[in-house]
């Protein structure tokens, strides 16, 4: 999923987060609560900070000769 796709499903969640807040619990939260809820989502969403990077491989030690495949 590509950059514009994240931004066009961000302001839909964002629209859908308002329908709901409007039916369930605008009595109860603010408006500013969705915005808040939304944001973190969000930032969860594009940035995805827990994403387990790929490990870079270790170059072999400096004392130890390179290793040739010969057949």
């Amino acid at each position: 999923m590509n950059i514009g796709d994240k931004i066009t499903w961000a302001y839909r969640l964002l629209f859908i987060l308002m329908l709901i807040w409007l039916r369930f619990i605008e009595q109860y939260i603010t408006i500013w609560g969705v915005w808040v809820v939304w944001a973190i989502v969000v930032f969860f969403w594009l940035f995805n900070p827990f994403k387990k990077r790929k490990a870079t491989p270790k170059p072999p030690p400096k004392d130890q000769p390179q290793l040739m495949d010969v057949k």
